[in-house]
């Protein structure tokens, strides 16, 4: 979809709107500062796969009124009847395995907080960008809770065993620019001004070959050591040689043009 501005139709507290093929997803949820239910990660699942079907370039995940979200709303947790595993098994987990390999470049713009659920969304994007004086982390040690949405793995993966567990066990929260500092997220911008540097990457993103990055995305999800890798590599340069923006691209440059790619 390459409108210059039009909206999907969606459920209440989820809005998408495009922008030349970036679909920014927006979450102003009934619970305070945007914190989720199971029915709005359903809602926010089938925005996932409407802006996928739209034929998004690049999607952007944010939340509304300054706040991406404090995480699950804990007032509807009820430890004598829920179950966990089956919350994991059946909500959490697919979730984030459909944003995490979501066939389209994604990009969380966190503003305000992102703790707990909220802050697993985010990281789960592709790229996250954060506001300098947001707040990010997992306080659940206040409630006597493990954190889930994959956070022991983004923690050990980018800050180390020992980081992880620093912030795990202290819940502290740290600001925007201390996480890009460690790594944590992809960078910090200037304070209020996060939603206007992710629109500039998104759409710079939206231009580029979207089929390549799918490719790339793939092999990056996969992982594995230098000769794996190396084999995937030209398992996907095989694919790509068969798509029109390869074809476009070598075009432009022998023409000494910029490329007109179409994500395809």
């Amino acid at each position: 979809m390459n409108s210059t501005s039009s909206s999907l139709p969606s459920a209440l507290g989820i809005k998408t709107t495009w922008d030349r093929g970036v679909a920014r997803i927006e979450f102003d949820l009934a619970q305070p500062k945007n914190s989720f239910r199971v029915s709005d990660v359903e809602r926010l699942d089938a925005a996932l796969d409407e802006a996928k079907a739209g034929g998004a370039r690049c999607i952007v995940l944010r939340g509304a009124r300054g706040t991406f979200s404090a995480g699950w709303d804990v007032t509807s947790i009820n430890p004598a009847s829920d179950d966990p595993m089956a919350m994991i098994t059946d909500v959490v987990a697919p979730f984030c395995r459909k944003l995490r390999a979501l066939p389209v470049p994604t990009i969380s713009a966190v503003a305000g907080v992102a703790l707990g659920f909220g802050l697993g969304l985010a990281l789960c994007c592709d790229i996250c960008v954060v506001d300098g004086d947001a707040r990010v982390g997992s306080p659940f040690r206040g409630i006597g809770m493990v954190p889930d949405t994959a956070t022991h793995y983004f923690f050990l993966t980018r800050l180390g065993q020992a980081k992880a567990a620093e912030l795990i066990y202290t819940g502290r929260l740290i600001t925007g620019a201390e996480a890009a500092q460690i790594g944590l997220v992809n960078r910090a911008t200037e304070v209020g001004s996060v939603n206007a540097a992710v629109d500039e990457l998104a759409l710079s993103i939206a231009e580029g070959p979207t089929a390549a990055f799918r490719l790339s995305k793939e092999i990056l999800l996969a992982g594995g050591d230098f000769g794996g890798i190396l084999a995937h590599e030209g398992r996907q340069l095989e694919r790509v040689f068969e798509t029109a923006d390869l074809k476009e691209g070598i075009r432009a440059f022998q023409q000494r043009r910029a490329p007109r790619f179409e994500g395809c």
